[in-house]
């Protein structure tokens, strides 16, 4: 009974030792996975997609200030006010008076809207602001 009481005891210290030692690798093995080295973490990135609604807004152009130079040409004021747009590749520009003598105030973009409220008889459109473009390069439509 002595031997069946040691056996049993033996069993069970063995048994126990063997819980204990599986208890401590997984436990050593779970703290590795939980720190992995920086350079092994990968970055999360996070992808997310937005949709714009088409806007049908078109930019407007506010002249510099008021032009100071006195008219000396002839230039036929429309009934009314009349949006146009600008037609051209890069840029065009606003000009003080009706001619390419005259000075560059500002640019236009292509699409620009423009309010034209006079024409001139040499082919040039009086802004709401008072400048001057020419008006081969102005459409009624944006494009």
């Amino acid at each position: 009974m002595k031997n069946s009481s040691l056996l049993v005891k033996i069993c069970s210290v063995a048994l126990i030792s063997a819980l204990a030692v599986s208890i401590v690798a997984c436990s050593s093995k779970d703290k590795k996975e939980k720190k992995p080295a920086e350079s092994e973490v990968e970055p999360s990135v996070e992808m997310t997609t937005t949709t714009a609604a088409p806007t049908t807004t078109v930019p407007t152009f506010s002249g510099p200030d008021t032009n100071d130079i006195t008219i000396s040409w002839d230039e036929t004021a429309l009934t009314e006010p009349t949006v146009k747009y600008v037609k051209c590749n890069e840029f065009v520009n606003v000009r003080k008076g009706p001619g390419t003598d005259y000075e560059a105030v500002a640019k236009f973009t292509n699409n620009m809207q423009v309010i034209v409220v006079a024409t001139t008889a040499n082919g040039w459109s009086k802004t709401q602001d008072g400048y001057y473009v020419s008006s081969e390069l102005l459409t009624d439509i944006p494009s």
